[in-house]
């Protein structure tokens, strides 16, 4: 039997109304996101070439990296959903701790003055954003991996158990809107 057929009406309403709040949580983000990415094109527009004239380009090799790794650690997050959360949200954390350092050495190194001022300042914006969220969501998942460790989630109360479930979708958020950034920032 399904878990939440067991739960009372009230409580099966609570449990929906927090599944909604995570969904609008993420359309309202992912609105911000794509405001940026469009900010960023259009500062583009004003230059005959991006980056502008005697701007370095950004790097790739490291971004790529970052963004494999934190790829990576959507497929651990999902494995943990279904098995070991305990094991699998940790190395998926660590996978995200790499993303943030390789991202926050990248954010300090950009060219900030001269022509690069928009560029480089988009830029900023933009990773800035994204980590803030990133940094947000892994202290979450911290928290959802030290109470799976305490087994406050063993008796499958969907109550509890909805944080797991809702944890990962905002982690799955993190990866697709830094794909968005990454394709903007370093492909266009």
């Amino acid at each position: 039997m399904n878990a939440e057929h067991s739960l009372s009406r009230d409580e099966r309403i609570a449990l929906q109304n927090r599944k909604t709040g995570i969904t609008v949580f993420q359309i309202s983000w992912i609105m911000v996101f794509v405001c940026l990415c469009i900010v960023n094109l259009q500062i583009r527009s004003n230059f005959p070439s991006w980056p502008p004239a005697g701007v370095a380009a950004l790097d790739r090799i490291l971004p790529t990296i970052a963004t494999l790794a934190l790829i990576a650690s959507g497929v651990t997050t999902q494995r943990g959903v279904k098995g070991d959360l305990v094991t699998q949200w940790r190395i998926a954390l660590g996978l995200g701790i790499v993303f943030t350092l390789i991202m926050f050495a990248q954010w300090v190194t950009v060219d900030t003055g001269g022509l690069g001022a928009q560029y480089g300042t988009i830029f900023r914006v933009m990773v800035a954003y994204h980590a803030v969220h990133a940094v947000v969501i892994g202290w979450i998942m911290w928290g959802v991996v030290k109470k799976a460790a305490r087994g406050d989630y063993a008796d499958g109360n969907p109550l509890k158990t909805w944080i797991i479930e809702g944890a990962a979708r905002l982690w799955y958020f993190v990866i697709a809107a830094w794909v968005l950034f990454y394709i903007v920032l370093y492909i266009v």
